[in-house]
């Protein structure tokens, strides 16, 4: 089990501004509503008592109802991998971070040095080395299945995660039809229902639509709760776009989309386990681009992670990903903006470790980059420890005016503790790094990838697994097929 690192001490918001943020949002969901364009959405929340127009289709909550569901849902829970050594146990303040997102459109490509169409092949390779990498918590996608059919593409992407990785799982399912394949295949992949339930290891990614829309794309949460799955409530209104420009503006709006997710899970059954991960979006002004690395979103992203801890519920967000087009100097730039701060300000999950050009692509070499990263942010998160063994007075008189600390048993015993030993970075002195082919990070990372991919192979699955998991594939192709949409 992993313990993640503790954070929560970056605060960039006074606790009277949690709460008129917090007051903003459910005036916001009180007075002007939310409008869903799923049937059975409406009828969930007309079922439980909310103030629902069925001609307008807008559903209003009352602060009430809104506070009932921060009490039935779960303050902590255990993100189950399907190996119990990659439990995450969440809770506000204990920080993972994850690779990937959701179904990239492309993927950067070393030996061709510019992106191109990924293949369920790459999304394999993707998932394998994530699996191999000691600083990845969670597993999202890299890239996406692209040389499968349109409307198979999600199934691919699940049959590539759930093959090649025992470790915790989030990703999105649009719609019914979709969840149904990935909660089904998860359980095969675990050895059947009954497992699931009792370690759930799939997170379901859901999210509503900016701005204070709903859609079918959420109904898959009616049966990742009845099976107790997570549920990701996530929300991503783009600053200057789809939400004010105004970054209170847009912590109210975001909050109370996400708000709307967290109640939702729970009206469909109490004690859902639920993560409160709305995004802080910015458009560029002068492109019209969703960016990655801008400085506001990291500050919205502290303010999600302060909004959480007053709920008293898990938090989501960016911070791996960046804008930057290659892994160069502003992809590690962004990177570690992103990633440091959120561990300080004790954001729970973070995703995109290694997408690159606002998640249009994932890199390899970017993930390696971002795998020791997170590796130094352990080291600064660790802190300072002060006892009378750190501060060694009785080893400074010892050592005296002419000795050394070099040799000293003090320095054995605390050297592994207290100094940070690069996995990826190098320290070689210049003569030798020419000797070397003088040569970039992002080629050592390369050669990392190479050696992890000659290895690595599929994880095992219990007995039965593989049969089950190609059937219900082939059955959700069917009736794909079969009801459009």
């Amino acid at each position: 089990m992993s313990k993640g690192l503790r954070g929560g001490s970056l605060r960039f918001l006074e606790q009277k501004d949690v709460e008129r943020i917090h007051a903003a949002a459910l005036t916001l969901l009180e007075r002007h509503g939310v409008l869903s364009e799923s049937d059975l959405i409406v009828d969930l929340f007309r079922r439980s008592g909310a103030n629902v127009n069925r001609e307008s289709r807008i559903i209003r909550l009352s602060p009430d109802m809104v506070s009932a569901a921060l009490e039935s849902a779960p303050h902590s829970f255990t993100f189950h991998g399907r190996d119990a050594r990659y439990d995450l146990p969440l809770e506000p303040g204990r920080v993972y971070y994850g690779m990937g997102g959701t179904s990239e459109p492309f993927f950067w490509d070393y030996s061709l040095g510019k992106p191109r169409p990924p293949t369920k092949a790459d999304m394999v390779a993707c998932t394998r080395v994530g699996q191999c990498l000691s600083h990845i918590d969670f597993v999202m996608a890299l890239c996406s299945a692209g040389d499968v059919p349109g409307d198979q593409v999600f199934l691919h992407e699940y049959d590539a995660i759930f093959r090649n990785t025992t470790k915790p799982v989030l990703y999105t399912a649009p719609g019914e039809r979709y969840a149904n394949a990935f909660l089904q295949m998860a359980a095969a992949a675990c050895g059947g229902e009954s497992e699931l339930r009792r370690r759930p290891w799939v997170m379901l990614f859901t999210q509503t639509i900016a701005p204070l829309k709903i859609g079918s794309y959420s109904e898959g949460m009616f049966q990742a709760a009845e099976l107790g799955v997570p549920i990701l409530a996530s929300t991503g209104p783009m600053m200057g776009a789809t939400g004010p420009v105004t970054l209170a503006g847009e912590l109210a709006q975001t909050h109370a989309e996400a708000l709307f997710g967290v109640v939702m899970s729970q009206l469909i059954k109490p004690g859902t386990p639920v993560v409160y991960g709305p995004h802080v979006a910015v458009m560029d002004m002068r492109t019209g681009q969703c960016t990655y690395g801008s400085p506001e979103q990291s500050l919205g992203r502290t303010a999600i992670a302060q909004i959480g801890r007053f709920l008293g519920l898990p938090t989501f967000g960016l911070g791996g990903g960046v804008e930057a087009k290659v892994p160069d100097a502003e992809a590690a730039a962004e990177a570690m903006m992103g990633m440091l701060l959120n561990a300080l300000s004790g954001l729970t999950l973070t995703q995109c470790l290694g997408t690159l050009a606002s998640g249009s692509y994932g890199s390899l070499e970017m993930l390696l980059i971002c795998d020791e990263i997170v590796h130094m942010i352990e080291r600064v998160m660790a802190g300072i420890k002060v006892n009378d063994e750190t501060l060694a007075l009785d080893v400074i008189e010892e050592v005296g005016f002419q000795g050394n600390f070099l040799t000293h048993m003090h320095t054995t015993r605390f050297f592994r503790e207290e100094l940070f030993l690069p996995q990826l970075f190098r320290r070689e002195g210049i003569d030798q790094w020419v000797a070397q082919g003088a040569r970039p990070v992002v080629e050592t990372a390369q050669d990392v990838v190479r050696d992890i991919l000659a290895k690595a192979g599929p994880v095992p699955l219990p007995p039965g697994a593989d049969e089950e998991m190609r059937r219900v594939m082939q059955r959700a192709v069917e009736e794909l097929t079969a009801q459009p949409d």
